[in-house]
């Protein structure tokens, strides 16, 4: 079997619109596959072509199940005039559960299986880790068609793959920093009790103002939420801003270090995407509404100061928690995000608007 790093990222850029699983197929044809792919024919005129990804990366592969995509296929071929049950396993020892189908294939069919061994999560590297990939097909009475082992890389749980090329096109991976967004990690609950402290009315609702406020009465009543979490940043996690690499789009192919919310506020300092991260994850967990902004070399969070009214946005420049107010550091985000739509960057792709309501409708889940 031959791996391609690119395979793996092409496959997972097509989840947003496609999806992939066990179907039956129609009468046997010679079978192709592009990338990791390879043919085995077996015994008793059974053969199996395999495709599968050369690496897990955390925040794509607990996506997969939820966005019907699989680590592993098989595509299962019986040119005999007798249909046969077949047993299919995979794992990756150490680091998941053994996944194990069996299926019927009928004469003169193909059958595609589909697998994503369940993670152990725990078990997830603190730095990038070498393993195999194990896989075993086979008749129901152990006759053998084709048991391979090959090697596959384990990503640190807090990489962040933004784009890759394939040689053609580059690929955009950016809306899996959603993964990133983790509100119900170990400290958000603590932040947001600290948060409540520094509210006028010494508590965190959520969108809670009522029917009868208007739009000025909703940004008033939701900024001074937001305001609360970035004063107890400030004032109680003293949370600095440490100016580290971040660069998004198309020169980027390599693997970043995106710190996780629980991270930050253990170390007490961010750069701009582990902030902004960090207040999405806070106020999706208080059910305000977080965008997360990307620039090609900059990162913020906005917020929808009114439910489900993404025209409602008030935008936080994350880097400035230690250094400036709450108005201070809307003021100048806002400024930020009015510049990249006039001049056109939303539009043309240059910088993404990434709603987190619209990623968990896409599948894209925190990843604690």
């Amino acid at each position: 079997m031959k791996y391609s790093i690119s395979l793996l990222f092409s496959v997972l850029l097509v989840i947003l619109i496609l999806s992939a699983g066990c179907s039956d197929s129609g009468p046997v044809a010679p079978s192709s596959s592009g990338g990791s792919s390879q043919k085995s024919m077996g015994t008793g005129g059974m053969s199996v072509d395999v495709s599968a990804m050369d690496a897990v990366l955390l925040s794509t592969y607990i996506q997969l199940n939820d966005l019907k995509m699989n680590y592993i296929e098989f595509d299962i071929i019986n040119p005999t005039d007798t249909p046969r049950t077949v047993t299919v396993e995979s794992e990756i020892p150490g680091f998941t559960e053994k996944a194990i189908n069996t299926v019927e294939v009928p004469a003169h069919r193909n059958i595609t299986v589909g697998q994503a061994p369940s993670l152990r999560t725990s078990a997830i590297p603190a730095e990038m880790t070498s393993a195999t990939l194990h896989y075993k097909v086979a008749l129901a009475d152990g006759t053998l068609i084709d048991e391979q082992t090959y090697p596959i890389k384990i990503y640190a749980k807090d990489t962040m793959i933004w784009a890759v090329s394939d040689g053609e096109e580059w690929n955009d991976m950016t809306p899996f920093i959603g993964a990133w967004v983790t509100p119900h990690a170990a400290g958000i609950d603590p932040l947001v009790r600290k948060a409540a402290e520094y509210h006028p009315e010494k508590s965190i609702g959520g969108y809670q103002c009522g029917d009868s406020c208007t739009d000025a009465m909703w940004q008033e009543y939701t900024n001074e939420q937001v305001g609360a979490i970035f004063t107890a940043l400030k004032k109680d996690y003293q949370l600095q801003y440490v100016n580290s690499g971040f660069a998004f789009g198309k020169t980027n192919e390599n693997a970043q270090r995106v710190r996780l919310p629980a991270e930050s506020l253990t170390s007490r300092s961010a750069n701009c995407i582990d902030g902004t991260v960090l207040y999405a994850s806070a106020l999706e967990s208080i059910g305000i509404t977080p965008h997360i902004i990307i620039l090609p070399t900059h990162a913020f969070v906005c917020y929808e100061t009114k439910q489900d009214s993404p025209d409602s946005l008030v935008c936080l420049e994350t880097t400035m928690t230690g250094s400036s107010t709450f108005e201070e550091a809307v003021q100048y985000a806002n400024q930020e995000y009015t510049t990249e739509i006039n001049n056109g960057n939303f539009k043309s792709g240059n910088s993404q608007d990434l709603s987190i309501a619209n990623l968990r409708k896409l599948g894209i889940t925190p990843m604690q």
